[in-house]
């Protein structure tokens, strides 16, 4: 997240983050449910960073203390504990009170995760511009569910905020213009008219929507309208308070990515079914297949090509791969390797440029050289494998013992059989070879074949054959 000081006046960000929440139904805090891959409050910080805040705070409950520890860049955010939870107005009042003196704070809500950095840029802009004391942001819903209504007097002033149990039903009727509960204030106003809030008789709790109308009762003719409206986007006030709020939110989430990704260059055939996590990276000119999954950091180079029904998870990509129907993660793909169909990469696999990869095979922890091919219904686990090889179909690394993993190591140039067993821990040589059903038990030496269960040696490379004079 980018901070950076103002020159004319001092920024502080404040995200209230709610805990659990039995609409969630979770042992997770609301904050840390993800949308689009992202945590909820990770993507508002990011949103507040277009304010360039000096200064940055979270109000959590004690279910979520550790929250700021879970965080990207938690050295940039401090903690505030409130406890009992007594409301938002109360919630602003804690951070204030743990910040320094401060020009303007912006307020958000961790549980509104499409709000974007634009927008945030815009709300402090016209707080700035207006001399506002309070700045709200607002949005125009066709239908206002539970929002409270902006209010305005006769000549359009913002003067309060109408909640619905509290509302005139004709008024919330059609496009209403309604509070996302987000806001700018006069950081030095709000620290006393804070200590104003009186408890709702409902609830016990203090509001901070109530500063709206405290500020609009201090209205002088002299002084600018102390409140200010901000217009956002539908997409900036759509709050998750429940898991279909959840699913909703992180529809449009993904909704907007492939919009973007598309504007960049990128073919997506029938977009609708294809799921792309906020952090995913991808090239111009590669094309996404139906029903593939990118997510979380994936990073796919130029002209490549997923899918269909491909899940890549923080997998890393070169240009001009083609992945076909396969499962790659946490693993890295060079140029113009081709992996599938039905292929799984997993667990800090690299596989070198103008690579093969089988259909049914699957490497875990392997290191493949380039222009490696690996044969259909192979399994390579904990293995490095040299350049040129070839692992014929059916051949596995046997890596566990019952006890431990053990690594093999297959040089350059060396031809595996079909259906070779490799028992861990086992090397084989450049240019060694293997018949097809061995069980190569014993290290091959450069040049040599082996056959047979176990595997024995029926040619031994001569000297002149063999580089590394092993022969």
């Amino acid at each position: 997240m980018e901070i950076s000081a103002s020159p004319t006046e001092w920024v502080g960000l404040l995200v209230l983050a709610a805990g659990a929440g039995s609409r969630m139904r979770s042992a997770t805090p609301k904050a840390l449910h993800t949308v689009a891959g992202v945590p909820m409050v990770e993507r508002v910080l990011r949103a507040g960073a277009g304010a360039h805040p000096d200064v940055v705070a979270i109000v959590a409950s004690n279910e979520a203390a550790d929250l700021t520890h879970r965080l990207q860049n938690p050295a940039c955010v401090t903690t505030v504990l409130q406890d009992p939870p007594r409301g938002t107005g109360d919630a602003v009042r804690l951070g204030l009170d743990a910040l320094p003196d401060l020009d303007r704070l912006i307020v958000l809500y961790c549980d509104h995760p499409l709000l974007e950095p634009e927008t945030v840029a815009r709300l402090l802009d016209g707080s700035r511009a207006s001399g506002a004391r309070v700045t709200v942001l607002s949005a125009t819903l066709d239908d206002p569910a539970g929002y409270g209504r902006i209010v305005r007097d006769e000549a359009g002033f913002p003067v309060g905020i109408a909640e619905r149990r509290d509302d005139v039903r004709p008024r919330r009727a059609g496009p209403t213009e309604i509070n996302s509960g987000m806001m700018a204030l006069d950081a030095r106003w709000a620290r006393e008219a804070l200590r104003k809030l009186r408890p709702s008789a409902a609830t016990g709790e203090l509001y901070l929507t109530e500063l709206v109308s405290l500020a609009a009762a201090e209205a002088a003719d002299t002084k600018p309208w102390p409140v200010a409206v901000v217009s956002g986007s539908p997409d900036d006030a759509l709050g998750v308070n429940d898991r279909i709020d959840l699913a909703r939110a992180e529809a449009r989430a993904w909704a907007r990515k492939r919009e973007r990704l598309m504007r960049s260059g990128v073919t997506m055939r029938l977009p609708e079914t294809i799921v792309v996590d906020e952090d995913v990276r991808i090239g111009p000119d590669s094309v996404i297949l139906p029903h593939s999954q990118l997510l979380r950091a994936t990073a796919i180079g130029e002209a490549c090509l997923i899918g269909p029904a491909a899940v890549l998870v923080n997998a890393r990509l070169g240009d001009r791969v083609i992945v076909r129907s396969s499962t790659i993660e946490d693993s890295e793909i060079a140029d113009d390797t081709d992996v599938g169909p039905y292929a799984h990469l997993r667990g800090g696999s690299e596989v070198g440029p103008r690579a093969h990869i089988g259909n049914f095979a699957e490497l875990k922890n392997a290191r493949l050289a380039a222009e490696v091919k690996v044969g259909h219904f192979s399994y390579l686990g904990d293995a490095s494998v040299g350049e040129e090889t070839n692992i014929g179909a059916g051949t596995i690394t046997a890596n566990f013992d019952g006890t431990a993993k053990h690594r093999t190591e297959i040089g350059a140039r060396a031809f595996i059989g079909s259906d070779t067993i490799l028992r861990a821990p086992v090397r084989i040589g450049d240019d060694a070879r293997t018949g097809a059903g061995s069980v190569v038990t014993k290290d091959v030496a450069a040049g040599a074949t082996v056959v047979g269960v176990p595997a024995r040696v029926v040619r031994q490379a001569r000297k002149s054959d063999d580089p590394s004079g092993e022969g």
